[in-house]
């Protein structure tokens, strides 16, 4: 009898990285399997191609001899969002968007640097570093499956605080993409490594060393940094989905900030309202006290938008995109 009552808190979510591009892992191996800190999980569209349009049978509603379905040709999207840790899965999704090579069991910076390229490549090859499996753990396989995701790519990270929510911690959003077809009937008892204990915030960055646009010091409520790589498919792996895997045109580099008006920030809206060259140093600079924790640093940019924000105490949101300036990093997150 089927009597479950499930909430979406139920499930976990891990990641592993894969030997073999699009296959699966042994997900009883806690050393290579990674638990993510999501506050929910958001389950993926699966995306089926469907036709059920009328053709030129009998009468006007569709007849049973024209529907088709496809499950293999299309990708499967899942985006996560929760608490960032500097521990393996999390900073493998950071790695991912950017195109670094995945190393879950050495946590490593995360870069992009001068004239960065993406990741490439084909499934069921032995290419190590490239693509993870993904598995949403249910909490009862007698009543629900796991969903299994392989070959994905992330390709789109955010990383966020505000000192207003949550004590400032930092969290963490992310998009997730397979050309694969996912199981969805896995019924493994997933046992990974549980996400590391300590938290990172906004209590610990060094305010002195905070840079906005080259400002020194502003009076920083909340941040931003969205990495966007958009993930392409194509080629056939019958029965399997896509054969080859590759990205987009753009790595995007985004970011956000809201900072008090004062003297130090008072002339960004003039500035951003005159702008005719980028920043050349100092876009963004958000420093740890401890530096490997997440600190980040983008040389060089442009403002895509300063507004005034009136709230209790007047605030000028700050919105910015990085620049390759063919010299140094682009983006620079300090993790090791």
């Amino acid at each position: 009898m089927a009597d479950a009552v499930f909430s979406p808190k139920d499930f976990k979510v891990f990641v592993s990285e894969e030997a073999q591009t699009g296959t699966v892992n042994d997900l009883t191996s806690t050393s290579n399997v990674y638990q993510l800190d999501v506050d929910s999980v958001s389950f993926p569209s699966l995306n089926v191609t469907q036709v059920t349009n009328v053709r030129s049978q009998n009468g006007r509603v569709a007849h049973i001899d024209d529907f088709f379905q496809d499950n293999n040709i299309r990708a499967t999207e899942i985006s996560l969002s929760g608490t960032f840790h500097k521990d393996g899965g999390h900073v493998m999704l950071m790695q991912s968007v950017c195109s670094n090579a995945l190393t879950p069991d050495s946590v490593a910076d995360v870069t992009l640097g001068t004239n960065p390229t993406a990741t490439v490549g084909k499934y069921g090859e032995n290419e190590v570093n490239k693509t993870f499996t993904l598995a949403i753990d249910s909490p009862d396989n007698n009543d629900a499956q796991n969903i299994v995701m392989k070959g994905c790519l992330c390709t789109s990270f955010t990383l966020n605080a505000d000192m207003g929510t949550d004590g400032g911690q930092y969290k963490f959003s992310a998009t997730i993409s397979s050309g694969r077809v996912p199981d969805l009937t896995d019924g493994t008892a997933v046992s990974g490594t549980a996400y590391d204990a300590n938290h990172i915030d906004m209590n610990g960055v060094d305010v002195s060393a905070v840079k906005i646009a080259s400002k020194t010091a502003p009076v920083l409520s909340s941040f931003g940094l969205t990495i966007e790589s958009p993930a392409v498919y194509t080629g056939v792996s019958e029965g399997a989905g896509y054969q080859c895997f590759g990205r987009g045109e753009e790595i995007s580099v985004t970011a956000s900030a809201q900072v008090k008006l004062d003297s130090v920030t008072m002339e960004l809206p003039s500035e951003f309202d005159a702008q005719s060259t980028h920043v050349a140093t100092d876009l963004l600079t958000l420093t740890q006290t401890t530096a490997t924790n997440a600190s980040i640093s983008i040389p060089c940019g442009i403002l895509t938008n300063v507004a005034y924000n009136e709230g209790d105490i007047m605030m000028l949101d700050v919105e910015m995109k990085a620049l390759n300036k063919e010299s140094g990093n682009i983006l620079a997150i300090d993790l090791a």
